[in-house]
């Protein structure tokens, strides 16, 4: 095995010199490609250009992009010269770029298009050390700005000088080490101060080994990336696709995902939990669209997938009259799912990011396709554990830890993992990892787990703050309620997002100044002792006001979406707060349940 990514991907271009590695959605519906060999000429002129440019072995250059081709060559070319790529998400607004641009002290800048550099533009006085702009669209660039040039121009600069400079590129991959940096990922924490988790060239070889003996992928399978990029999961998953000469589509938005999907009827897909609901909801939709006897027969097919699921999870045989049925359906609804779908060649779908509901994976396996559901973090590169891709799995569990992995249930139930696989650090914070990497070499996930005698691990709860949305996204609670505490309508309110779609919030008006307000409205009803006038019309108006003009600051996925004004303050009578009035989330979750499950709905 290699010791370095770029490693990777020169070996499977030997190997694999012929065969598609990116593929393209083109005009006409069909599917066009590069090859391997393709793909590694174009990393070594990109890699010759950041040479030329003055990139040096250790620089941190940011990326900031969409999904897209570029993308995969800019990263490829970033760690060939011994450069460290910063992954930014593309979704982050101005004011969080800024400050982790400045963490890593970055003089190279790479772009998808006029958007981000818009964005950059906002703070670019404050990053005086950002010597470079790179931009993979230069169509809406004015010529005239002072830093921002073309993506083809690098390209062009390291085609011209590639005799001269290949040699050096060839030197610096050759002194990449397990230890060498390959990234840095920030990840939020329960402070709001964003982490960079340092992984290095040796965690991605090894956790693209280690993944690759539980989720098997070969040379012909076809690989659909609908996740970011900047994402730890489809990051590692798009290293192991290269490493056995297998090809990938970058969905570049969710509206194009069901085309792409038909285009190059993927074997594999790596997916959140939101998607994998869409997916099943766009499904049982149509069905209840049909009419007469053919809506007869799709309703009684997908009242019946999720019978089948719950019985291979029993572990029960199907039985005769059961076997008939799923026959039945298969014939006449299954395999016309699937291939309306663009996934009637699929071999198996990955679920991460967040806790796949287990009647979702119990639906899917009734219509005939493999959902299996795995966990990681980006600090452990990211797969622990993960359910195998051929044989039996099962629903409930995010499958036994991969090979190398060791994991540790600690007394009072937090899930631990020691292995290669396991970041180098947090970036210049070694207080923050000493706390997440004890002495012994553990790391601390924040997840409550439980093991069962044959390895595989239930995720149960959280231990610490960091909320995860059913689509991944990584929500930290104390920031937005900081924030929305600014509003002088608001005097204090508790973040929710695990598991649901948006995020959402219990709100505690400051009543006094919330009244000042929804006097002045027409229909306005009597203040009461109770409060309850908080619930009219223009009191939530006023609120959701606020709370919009509070979140320009916060990325798209932190925003509220959904809340709930209370008629009362959390008290230290209710054991809603702590004697130094510091919010007892679970009490509160408890003691509000039903309006919480209301705005998850």
């Amino acid at each position: 095995m290699p010791q370095s990514v770029p490693g990777l991907l020169r070996e499977s271009a030997e190997r694999y010199a012929a065969r598609p590695v990116l593929y393209r959605r083109l005009a006409d519906k069909t599917v066009g490609h590069e090859t391997y060999a393709d793909l590694r000429a174009a990393v070594d002129r990109a890699a010759a250009g950041l040479v030329a440019s003055g990139v040096m072995p250790g620089d941190h250059v940011v990326l900031l992009s969409e999904n897209r081709r570029e993308w995969v060559v800019a990263d490829l070319a970033i760690q060939s010269v011994g450069a460290v790529t910063v992954p930014l998400y593309p979704s982050l607004p101005a004011p969080q770029v800024q400050p982790l641009i400045s963490r890593v002290r970055a003089k190279v800048v790479i772009l998808d298009d006029h958007r981000q550099l818009t964005k950059l533009d906002t703070c670019l006085a404050e990053l005086p050390l950002v010597e470079q702009v790179w931009v993979f669209d230069s169509a809406k660039i004015p010529a005239d700005h002072p830093l921002a040039r073309d993506w083809t121009v690098l390209e062009a600069q390291g085609t011209e000088r590639i005799a001269e400079l290949l040699p050096e590129v060839d030197r610096r991959i050759a002194a990449l080490g397990a230890h060498s940096p390959a990234t840095i990922i920030f990840t939020s924490g329960t402070t709001g101060v964003p982490k960079g988790a340092v992984l290095t060239h040796g965690n991605f070889v090894t956790n693209v080994d280690t993944s690759q003996r539980r989720i098997a992928l070969y040379d012909t399978d076809r690989l659909l990336a609908v996740l970011p990029l900047s994402h730890v999961f489809q990051r590692m998953i798009t290293y192991l696709g290269l490493s056995v000469g297998a090809g990938c589509l970058f969905n570049e938005s969710l509206r194009h995902m069901l085309p792409d999907m038909l285009a190059l009827r993927p074997t594999i897909m790596i997916m959140v939990p939101r998607m994998l609901e869409m997916l099943r909801d766009k499904v049982l939709s149509g069905a209840r669209d049909k009419q007469g006897l053919a809506g007869t027969i799709a309703g009684w097919a997908m009242g019946l997938a999720p019978l089948i699921g719950q019985r291979y999870q029993d572990g029960k045989p199907q039985g005769a009259w059961m076997s008939l049925q799923q026959s039945l359906a298969e014939q006449r609804v299954y395999s016309a799912v699937r291939e309306q779908l663009g996934l009637d060649q699929l071999r198996f779908a990955v679920s991460g990011g967040a806790a796949l509901p287990v009647d979702v994976s119990r639906w899917f396996h009734g219509v005939g396709m493999r959902v299996i559901q795995g966990y990681g973090l980006t600090e452990t590169s990211p797969v622990v554990a993960v359910n195998p891709s051929e044989g039996r799995y099962r629903f409930e569990t995010i499958g036994p830890p991969v090979d190398l992995v060791e994991v540790h249930i600690a007394p009072d139930g937090e899930l631990w993992t020691r292995g290669p696989c396991n970041m180098a650090g947090y970036f210049e914070m070694p207080e923050e990892t000493a706390e997440a990497i004890d002495a012994d070499g553990w790391f601390h996930t924040g997840d409550l787990a439980a093991q069962d005698a044959d390895g595989h691990i239930r995720i149960v709860g959280r231990k610490k703050e960091i909320m995860v949305l059913a689509s991944g996204k990584n929500v930290a609670p104390v920031p937005i309620e900081a924030t929305l505490g600014e509003s002088p309508l608001i005097e204090r309110c508790v973040v929710f997002a695990d598991g649901q779609h948006v995020v959402s919030a219990l709100v505690v008006p400051a009543f006094d100044a919330l009244w000042e307000v929804v006097a002045k409205s027409a229909g306005t009803p009597e203040r009461d002792e109770q409060n309850t006038w908080v619930t009219c019309d223009a009191a939530a108006q006023a609120v959701r006001a606020e709370i919009d003009r509070l979140s320009d600051a916060l990325a798209p996925f932190e925003r509220v979406r959904r809340f709930r004004l209370l008629t009362r303050d959390f008290s230290l009578e209710h054991e809603e707060v702590t004697p130094t009035m510091k919010l007892r989330r679970s009490i509160i979750a408890e003691h509000f349940a039903d309006l919480i499950r209301e705005m998850a709905e």
